[in-house]
This record gives structure tokens, sequence and C-alpha cells, in this order.
């Protein structure tokens, strides 16, 4: 018996939304690209005829290939070789040549494997893996007894969460000053309910425990400065959830967790500065390898080397972060 395959839907830069939803094989690819016979079908100079392939397997997950396309293919902002075929999930960016979209999976980002579960999740005595998959070992961290503990728990709570509070609540309709008063309001609630805060988890995943809280802190401001601040009014924010404060949050949450890895692969790595100017250059300012082998006195099997060395790390660091908060 052949598994239906869950949909995937591209969501645009203007709101337009694309689904692609192959119930035959769940094997088959989905050939994006210009031709008239592509699965998605994208136009644009810079969009080869067969640019990249989507696929899921049968247990839901699905995958983003580049097929040798003139204006290459980035999944979160780092290019893809023709031999990488990485899992994409909700809110991952796609960009296929100057055409960047939201990933969006309806029914789910499919099985967790279980490379993928434990990656680099460790469980002391008195804490389980489950525990550090569905509350997150910062939040373990903010009750903690130490003074020294606490602290460092705060300022990687502050460092953390503070830019991604920002960033949607501006996303949202509000200034930068509303924007800062509201993150560090969703801060200052949660340090005083830091001696009872109790994590509930079958409320949700931190993510949208902490997208609640920014939610609560955005409107408990806009009633307290009725007149003065009505988002409601001149940004068309709803009272209530939408699928556009979804997606926004979405697509800040998944911003935040890449600027995270990146920052924590970078100071807990081990490769050279010269891969990591080979991996900026490279795999995420789209330098062409030829230009980069000359600046760098690198060969070019050394820079796709590199560029792919770092980007695995990443993106384990990425799923470690996404298993810990959602």
């Amino acid at each position: 018996m052949v598994s239906k395959v869950s949909p995937i839907e591209l969501i645009f830069e203007d709101g337009a939304r694309m689904t692609a939803d192959p119930v035959a094989n769940p094997e088959a690819s989905i050939v994006v690209g210009r031709s008239s016979e592509s699965g998605i079908r994208l136009l644009g100079d810079s969009i080869s005829r067969q640019h990249a392939s989507l696929r899921s397997d049968a247990s839901g997950c699905w995958f983003v290939r580049d097929l040798g396309s003139r204006g290459g293919t980035t999944l979160n902002w780092i290019r893809l070789d023709e031999s990488e075929a990485p899992r994409v999930r909700t809110g991952d960016r796609l960009r296929f040549g100057d055409t960047e979209v939201v990933v969006n999976l309806p029914e789910g980002d499919g099985q967790e494997r279980e490379k993928e579960k434990n990656l680099s999740i460790e469980a002391n005595q008195e804490t389980s893996q489950d525990d550090f998959r569905t509350r997150g070992s910062l939040l373990l961290r903010l009750n903690a007894s130490g003074t020294m503990e606490r602290e460092i728990g705060w300022k990687d709570f502050y460092d953390r969460y503070v830019p991604l509070i920002k960033g949607f609540a501006r996303r949202a309709g509000a200034g930068e000053e509303a924007a800062e008063d509201v993150a560090h309001e969703v801060i200052a609630n949660f340090f005083r309910a830091s001696h009872r805060f109790q994590y509930d988890a079958s409320a949700g995943r931190f993510r949208g425990y902490l997208k609640a809280a920014t939610l609560n802190a955005m409107r408990a401001r806009w009633r307290k400065r009725k007149g003065l601040v009505n988002v409601e009014d001149e940004a068309g924010l709803p009272v209530e959830d939408s699928n556009e404060l979804d997606v926004a949050w979405d697509q800040e949450w998944t911003r935040s967790v890449i600027d995270r890895a990146i920052v924590a692969v970078r100071i807990n790595g081990k490769q050279s500065e010269q891969s990591w100017e080979a991996f900026d250059l490279y795999g995420r300012r789209g330098v062409p390898i030829d230009e980069t082998s000359k600046r760098l006195g690198m060969t070019a099997e050394a820079i796709r080397q590199a560029k792919s060395r770092i980007s695995r790390q990443i993106r384990g660091e990425i799923e470690r972060i996404r298993s810990e908060e959602g």
C-alpha cells in the first residue's frame, strides 16, 4: 500500500501561496523551475527550467535538492550544492534564484528520526531527555537555586529572545520604540514570575508559549495607551490570532534560530578562520566559487568541503534548538 504524501506549501513575499500535493508515490520528486512541465512553476530570469526538486518520503519528511541551477538554491540563506538534499521544515526559508519563499507543511513536519530527536541533547541525573525536549534546558536554569546559574540563565534568555520579540512586534505594526518596550515587558514578566515559574508542556512547545506571552504584552500595552498607540487601526493587527501573525512569528523564530545556530557553531566549532571565510563567501553571500578560490587561495573542492562541513554543523545545531524549544 502506498502512503499518501503530505502537501508542501510555499508562501511568497507578497503573501501568495502555492501548494503541491503529490498523492501517488511518496518517493516522487516535484520539480521547481521555469518549465511549463514543472510541478511548481516559477518565472524569472534567475530561474532555470529545472531549478530544484522537492521530495517527500513515506514518513512525511520533505527534502530539497538543487538541480545544477544557474541562479542557485539556498536553504535558510545557505547555498546548496547538488550533492546535498537537506530536510526542510515549516518556517524554513528557500530561495530559488531571486525568488524567496517560506515553507509551510500544513500536516506537520513529518516523523522525527532518532538522530534528529537526540541531536546534542544531554540529560543529567535529575532531568530526563523528554524534559529537555518539552521545556528546554534554558527554562530549567531559570529557577536554578544558585545565584550565578540564575544570572547566566537570564542573560542567555535576554540575548536569545529579545531580538526575536522585537522583530515580531515590528512585523505586527509596532514602531521601534514600541517594539523595544514590548520586549522588555515580556522579559520583565518572566523575571517577576521566575520564583514560581513552571512551564506547562501541555500548553504547547516553548515557541508557542513565548509567542502567547509576546502577544499578551503587546495587547496590554495597547490597552494602556489607547488613543496614543492603536496598532489595530494603524497597521491592521487583529485582536485575535490569525494566519498572518502565525506566519510572521514562524519567520522571526526561524531567523532567530538560524542566527543563534551560526553563532554557536562558530564559537564552539573547530573550523579554521579560512574555512569560515569560504563558508561566508561561497555558502552565504553567493560569491562564485572561482572568485572565492582566488580571494582565499583555496581549491574549489576545499571550498565546497569547508562549506559542507560547516553547513552540516549549523543544521545540526538548528535541530538541537528545535528539539529543545519547538
